[in-house]
């Protein structure tokens, strides 16, 4: 079994059904070219996840729930194709600058993408969760979202 199985054996042990790579709106399997975890500062017990993936800003918000095994649901939130900033991230990776430029362009992306990740989780804690409804800026996709009974089976995404 390979470690993909075992995943998909470990969260249908949680109550949660894998959807296949091809139900997915984005490619969970492309490495970040930058990662960052963060503890928030607002939300008690809620954690993010901030990359940088196939040149675009994702944010993963792990929330504390009150139900299933994990005890958290987890959503991926990203910049929707209206907003300029998620052309602005693929221009800088494709930018080829002097050596000096170079030399600080992670630490740029890194501070850049704090940037984008905290206008994400503005908008994503303006939207209703329950609903799952958000501003238009961003699109959110359920992750892990625990079920209400163990034995019935939610989609992950």
């Amino acid at each position: 079994m390979n470690i993909d199985e075992q995943f998909e054996h470990f969260l249908a042990g949680l109550g949660v059904e894998m959807e296949s790579p091809d139900d997915r709106p984005y490619n969970g399997d492309s490495i970040p070219e930058i990662s960052i975890f963060q503890a928030s500062r607002d939300h008690y017990g809620v954690f993010y996840r901030l990359d940088i993936i196939d040149q675009i800003p994702e944010l993963r918000i792990m929330v504390p729930v009150n139900k299933g095994d994990a005890k958290m649901d987890i959503y991926l939130v990203r910049l929707s194709e209206q907003t300029p900033l998620n052309n602005f991230f693929s221009k800088m990776s494709i930018y080829e600058g002097s050596a000096a430029y170079e030399q600080g362009r992670e630490a740029a992306l890194q501070h850049l993408l704090y940037g984008a990740a905290e206008m994400m989780k503005q908008l994503f804690w303006s939207g209703d969760l329950t609903r799952l409804t958000f501003p238009h800026e961003i699109e959110v996709y359920p992750i892990l979202i625990q079920s209400e009974r163990q034995t019935g089976r939610k989609k992950a995404r």
